[in-house]
């Protein structure tokens, strides 16, 4: 069988072209991936930081209304989670004002591309003076 010298350079261009393709389809998916991965982690960190003020919420909301305010820092994850209490005032309707209503607010502050970053949790709380 007779090869011509033409043909065995277009079949090493054909190995060329098609690792050169490979190469380049390889390269765009591990972009890809690595996309996919850091919105992973920054839905992870969102997930944990809304059940950390689902939870400091609950904590708090038993407490009486004196010992509401607080604030501490989670090491690990260096957000700072704090917790304010307000009074609200609202009427009835008829004018008569509501009373014992508080607004407790959680908040975690934490650094996102060098920006300090605020995420806020309310509810409003009935707790009548102990007597």
């Amino acid at each position: 069988m007779i090869v011509n010298g033409n043909s065995r350079g277009y079949a090493l261009l054909d190995v060329v072209l098609a690792v050169a393709l490979f190469a380049l389809t390889v390269t765009g998916l591990v972009g890809v991936l690595q996309s996919i991965n850091e919105t992973s982690a920054e839905l992870a960190r969102d997930r944990m930081i809304q059940h950390q003020l689902t939870s400091l919420l609950a904590e708090t909301k038993v407490m009486p209304v004196s010992s509401m305010n607080s604030e501490r820092l989670d090491e690990v994850t260096d957000i700072t989670y704090r917790t304010f209490v307000g009074e609200m005032e609202v009427d009835n309707g008829e004018g008569n004002a509501l009373s014992d209503l508080y607004m407790l607010t959680a908040e975690a502050v934490f650094m996102d591309s060098g920006e300090p970053q605020t995420e806020t949790a309310r509810i409003i709380i009935y707790q009548p003076e102990r007597r």
